[in-house]
């Protein structure tokens, strides 16, 4: 049987069956098989077999039956309705029934969150307040610095070290709602170095899809400030470091944009499109998983004698977090430190068997789903995770992995491009495309049209390594990250 479309849960998935039910392509991974009929969920499935019973009912029911049956059936009925209706009235009264007199909550709409500036002895401190779990945007003048979420009891705090940013306005906001000034930095400058912000409250971003954060993790790690730059992380592995923050847009990495291409299973049309980035003398960072690498490694190969970079996306692109059945964050049952670490470790080997060269220390969660003890987790191994950038409601997902005409995210290839340009802060952002596609019209077709764009506005557009090396801020994350990345891979040449 041909594939006739993709994986609605797995987009990079080749989808070979299709719901009884309601008719929704699914992979060999999320079908469901019972009475001979193939089911994409539980529900579907039960409703399957509610189909089916309703159908031998009707059956029944269109024999003719004594007269007497007639009647016990319908008095039985209407008991029991009547019952059903009893017990409905009975609990929509005790819901509606305030406990102990209180009064009845109504929802309202969250409030904005506040915040205010502290100086602190070796920089400044940022104290927000607002709604428990609100995703709040911190900007400092007119340049996002970081996104911290907000803890069970509405409180964060971000930690700044000495910048050149004294007497600039401080604005915080929830993602959906309008800029709130709490103060301006303290024109006294502090003495101690400079260093990344440090994001005390717990959080969880992203994505994808198109939120910027996610739900705070159920597992939150201890913290410690940012590295200063050389540093590196301690070699025992068993030891948990601190999580980095969110990678997701490199505001003082110059005018440079990062272009990325995520590769799953599937390489369908990805030699044309070395064979363009050829031609546009782009080198790009292309997050691949360990499948990949093991179905396709000619191609791998290729791409890497072009001076492409490759970043870790795990070996079989499992899903980490809960986000698909809860929209939290939370670490999925199962996933564990180990089994994350060997999902990266089986990836780092397959590369290394493919090409004889080491990954780049930077990795990319299957489908976006990250939280902070995640990327704690992977910078026990050298990896810094590494996000799409978000910004006003909008990001630089280029949304090609979605090829269903008939779904809401749907945007035709000709305007993917479009939608990128429009994006409110090229300079610094992370762009997100697929290195596979079943479209009839690839995403990629206007991307030398991308390319003339970006580069007319005085954009450079290159590889994720070369954007955080430009960055005072995310320089120390990422050469940490490769300390680490680079003494394991010693250590593992050397058994």
């Amino acid at each position: 049987m041909h594939a006739h479309s993709h994986c609605a849960n797995h987009p990079s998935h080749e989808a070979r069956y299709r719901c009884a039910t309601c008719g929704t392509w699914v992979c060999e991974r999320c079908a469901r098989e019972h009475a001979d009929r193939i089911f994409c969920s539980v529900r579907c499935q039960r409703r399957g077999e509610l189909r089916r019973l309703g159908s031998r009912a009707a059956a029944v029911l269109g024999h003719r039956v004594p007269a007497a049956w007639s009647i016990a059936l319908t008095t039985a009925a209407c008991v029991l309705l009547a019952a059903g209706v009893g017990r409905l009235v009975a609990e929509l009264m005790e819901v509606s029934t305030p406990a102990d007199g209180a009064a009845v909550g109504v929802a309202v709409t969250p409030a904005p969150p506040e915040g205010h500036v502290v100086a602190q002895d070796r920089g400044w401190r940022l104290e927000v307040i607002g709604a428990p779990g609100t995703s709040v945007l911190v900007e400092v003048g007119d340049r996002p610095v970081t996104v911290v979420q907000l803890d069970n009891e509405g409180r964060g705090r971000v930690d700044f070290a000495a910048a050149p940013d004294a007497g600039s306005q401080v604005r915080v906001s929830s993602l959906s709602g309008p800029p709130v000034v709490v103060g301006a930095l303290p024109t006294a400058t502090p003495t101690a170095a400079p260093a990344p912000p440090v994001i005390s409250s717990p959080r969880a971003t992203a994505a994808p899809r198109p939120t910027l954060t996610a739900p705070t993790p159920a597992v939150t790690p201890r913290t410690s400030p940012a590295p200063s730059p050389g540093m590196t992380v301690p070699p025992d592995e068993g030891g948990e470091g601190p999580a980095p923050p969110v990678l997701h847009l490199v505001h003082d990495g110059g005018s440079r944009l990062a272009l990325t291409f995520d590769g799953a299973t599937s390489a369908n049309g990805t030699a044309e499109l070395l064979e363009l980035l050829r031609e546009l003398d782009l080198e790009v960072t292309m997050f691949v998983t360990g499948e990949f690498i093991d179905r396709h490694p000619a191609i791998v190969r290729q791409a890497a004698l072009a001076g492409h970079e490759f970043g870790n996306h795990t070996y079989s692109h499992p899903r980490l977090t809960t986000y698909a059945t809860n929209r939290r964050h939370d670490l999925l049952p199962g996933v564990t430190r180990e089994s994350l670490h060997r999902e990266l470790r089986q990836t780092e080997e397959a590369f290394r068997a493919a090409t004889g060269r080491s990954l780049a220390p930077l990795w990319r969660a299957p489908y976006g789903e990250e939280n902070r003890q995640l990327r704690a987790w992977a910078m026990e191994l050298g990896y810094l995770h590494c996000r799409w950038s978000s910004l006003q409601g909008v990001s630089l997902d280029s949304l090609d992995w979605v090829e269903d005409e008939h779904s809401s995210l749907y945007v035709e290839s000709d305007r993917l491009i479009e939608r990128l340009l429009a994006f409110p802060k090229l300079e610094g952002g992370i762009v997100l495309m697929h290195l596979s596609t079943n479209r009839r019209v690839p995403p990629w077709s206007d991307l030398p049209r991308f390319a003339d764009e970006v580069r007319g506005r005085g954009v450079q557009i290159g590889t994720v390594s070369a954007l955080l090396e430009a960055s005072a801020e995310w320089r120390p994350w990422y050469q940490r990250a490769r300390a680490r990345h680079d003494e394991l891979s010693v250590r593992s040449a050397a058994r």
